[in-house]
This record gives structure tokens, sequence and C-alpha cells, in this order.
């Protein structure tokens, strides 16, 4: 008797195995970037929205890293179907999606930086809604358990665009609860620097991980 009569169904080969694992990871990743897209479009709006009524910088630093969390999203979302649809392509978009989350990243610093120094400069005080603090509650909620899975699928799918995206979600989700923080500040104790404070430490850690981000692309990790 053969050993495949012996052994009963044929073992799948290894090659074969790992394909469907990575095949489902990219599902995962997947599912995990249209639901940024969802969450983020209604979230960040609002947010950004809020956040200029009030002239709080924290919340519209929370409101644009959610929306910088959906462009990179949609970003992933063409990698990872490329990807399935034609595996041959997965380092090249993995390239370009790398690109696009680091110049979300950018964006965020840029912009964040610009009108943080514009408000110390001018000595605007923000002011806060129920509104406000109810959005910058709900993102942390989901955001953060967001940022978590995404990281955890990227280090399995060694993707250095998720891994930065799953920052872009912990920058959301971390503006939101330092926005809440610099609110509660200037209430408290008229503490209106606080809040610009928080949107320029923001602006660093986005600059600091574009940078990682690039480096890693650049030397082909």
């Amino acid at each position: 008797m053969s050993d495949g009569a012996r052994g009963g169904r044929a073992r799948p080969s290894a090659a074969g195995s790992s394909a469907h694992s990575r095949g489902a990871l990219l599902e995962r990743a997947l599912r995990l970037s249209w639901a940024s897209i969802g969450f983020g479009l209604a979230a960040g709006a609002v947010s950004v929205g809020s956040g200029l009524a009030d002239h709080s910088l924290g919340v519209l630093a929370a409101g644009m890293s959610v929306l910088a969390d959906v462009t990179g999203s949609v970003v992933l979302v063409w990698r990872f179907s490329s990807e399935r649809a034609n595996p041959h392509r997965a380092e090249r978009v993995e390239e370009l999606a790398g690109l696009a989350v680091a110049a979300a990243l950018v964006t965020i610093a840029a912009v964040l930086a610009y009108e943080s120094v514009s408000a110390l400069l001018a000595g605007s005080h923000p002011g806060s809604s129920a509104l406000t603090v109810v959005v910058a509650a709900v993102s942390i909620v989901v955001l953060a358990p967001l940022a978590y899975l995404k990281r955890h699928t990227a280090e399995r799918l060694s993707s250095h665009a998720l891994r930065g995206d799953s920052t872009l979600s912990a920058i959301g989700a971390g503006t939101a609860g330092l926005a809440l923080v610099g609110l509660a500040l200037f209430h408290a104790f008229g503490w209106w620097w606080a809040d610009r404070v928080v949107a320029l430490l923001i602006a660093a850690v986005a600059s600091l991980e574009a940078r990682t981000l690039l480096t890693a692309e650049h030397a082909g990790d």
C-alpha cells in the first residue's frame, strides 16, 4: 500500500497552506480598512466641523487624524485587493501604499503645526460642546481596538503600509483623548494653551511615524 493510501487524504502542501493563511489575513486587513473608512467618514467630518466651530485644535486634530486614517484605509483597500487579484504585484503595491500613508501623516503634521503656532500667537481660546465631547469619546472606543488589530495583522503580513495606517488609527484615538484632556484643563484651570500644545505634540508624533515608514520602505525591509 502506498504512503498516500495508508495516510488517507493527502495533506496540503506547505506552500498551499501558507497561501491560504495569507489570503485570510488579506481578507482581515480589508475588513479592518473598510471599518476605518465607514467610521472615519462620519466621525472625522463631525470632529473637524465641531473643532472649527469651537476653535478647539485638539478636536480639529482628532478629526483630521480620523480623516487621514480614512485616506490611508482607502489606499490599503486598493493595496490588499490588488495583491489578492495578482499576488505578483504585492511588493509594488505595498511600496505605493506606504508612500500614500506617509503622505497622509506628513499632511497632518504640517497642518496641525501651522494651526497650533497661529493659535498660540493669536492667543485664541478653545470652546466645547456636548457633540464634541461625545464624538471624541466614541473615537477613542472605536479607534483604539482598530489600531491594535491593524498592527497585529500588519506584523503577520509584514506590511509597513498597514503598520503605518495602524498608527493613523492610534493617533486618531490618542488625539481624541488628548483633546478631551485639553478642554478639561482649559475649563478647569484656564489653560487655553494646553489644547494647542497637544496639537503640536500630535504633529511631532505624525512626523516621526512618517519618517519611520519612509525609512522602512526605502530600506526595502
